[in-house]
This record gives C-alpha cells, structure tokens and sequence, in this order.
C-alpha cells in the first residue's frame, strides 16, 4: 500500500508513536477529561481504527502513556544525579522528582492513577523500577545508617505517592502553586536536612 510515494506499513512504530504524542499534547494542554479515542485520532492524523490496532481501549492508551512517563520520569532522576552541583544522589532524585511534579503535574497524576495502577501490572511494574532507581539513591546516603536506607526509601517514596493524590485531586492537574511550593519545600527539607 502505497502512501505519498512511501510504503505505509514502513513505519507502523510511527503510528504508535503518532498517537501517544497527540494524547500527551491533549492531556498537558486540555487535561485527561478531553482524552478521547476520536479527539487523539483527530490530533494525530490518523483514522479511528488505527488506534484500535495498538491500543485496546482507552484505558490502554492511559496505561502506555503513564509508562511512558516512568520512563521519562526515570530518565530525569538520572541525568539529575549525574550533576555536580547535588551533593547526594537521593537530593538529585528528589529535584527531579519536584520538577517533573512541578512541569507535568496532568501527566504526573495520570502516572499514579489508583485506578488504572490497580487494575494494570504493567504500570505497577513501572512504577517499581522509579522506585528501584530512587532506592540506589538513598542507598548511597551516608546521612541515614545502613540498617535503615530500605525503609527510609519507601518511606520517601510513599511521601512522592501522596503528593501525587494530593495533585491528581484537582482537576487538569491546576494544582494552587503556593500548595505545589509548600509540599516541594517541605519534602525538599526533610530530605536535604544534614542530620
């Protein structure tokens, strides 16, 4: 099947990618309530159908676009703690974490959706290799005696897990910028405090 000169099955990874990009342009700018199968279809240039061919419902697309924030997310907390200006890895993670809150916020609460996270392991398994990344941070922290790294980790990541409900509780993510600063500094201190 020919298309514009081109072979149109050539590049069937770009209509996936076509369609992740269009609803996470819908979701930064009108918010998850506008992510609908026929609007991302519309934004994509694509016909219906064709998202049905990668993505079962809805609820798929929600799921693969959450993942891909993971990724995303995961990819920030590293190139963080690659900068010298942080002194321990778990202050880097956390900064990256409090900037992807602070510039994602719909697609942050997207990520930790209680709904789609119970219903689907594959976000459940993203999540936990956040978690894994964010542990080999604290791991390091010599500020925190050995016997108690693991637990503070999951502890500081339940803290970033309410965080996340605490934003995905306002529509579109327009979480008040004063309570996104509030809840940054007070994470940001209990986690940078020297002692």
């Amino acid at each position: 099947m020919k298309q514009d000169g081109k072979d149109a099955f050539l590049d069937v990874g770009s209509v996936r990618a076509k369609v992740l990009s269009a609803a996470s342009n819908i979701l930064t700018t009108r918010g998850a309530d506008a992510l609908s199968l026929r609007v991302i279809a519309e934004n994509a240039g694509i016909g219906l159908a064709s998202i049905y061919h990668y993505f079962a419902n809805k609820d798929d697309l929600l799921v693969a676009l959450a993942v891909t924030g993971f990724a995303e997310l995961r990819s920030e907390i590293l190139r963080y703690q690659a900068m010298p200006e942080f002194v321990s890895p778990m202050g880097a993670s956390a900064r990256a974490f409090f900037t992807f809150i602070e510039t994602r916020p719909t697609l942050f609460s997207l990520m930790f959706n209680e709904r789609l996270m119970a219903s689907h392991a594959t976000l459940r398994e993203a999540e936990q290799g956040i978690l894994e990344t964010y542990q080999q941070a604290v791991a390091v922290d010599e500020r925190i005696p050995l016997q108690y790294r693991a637990n503070a980790a999951l502890a500081l990541w339940a803290l970033g897990r309410g965080m996340a409900a605490i934003i995905s509780s306002y529509p579109h993510g327009e979480v008040p910028r004063e309570l996104v600063d509030r809840l940054t500094a007070g994470a940001s201190y209990l986690i940078n405090h020297p002692d």
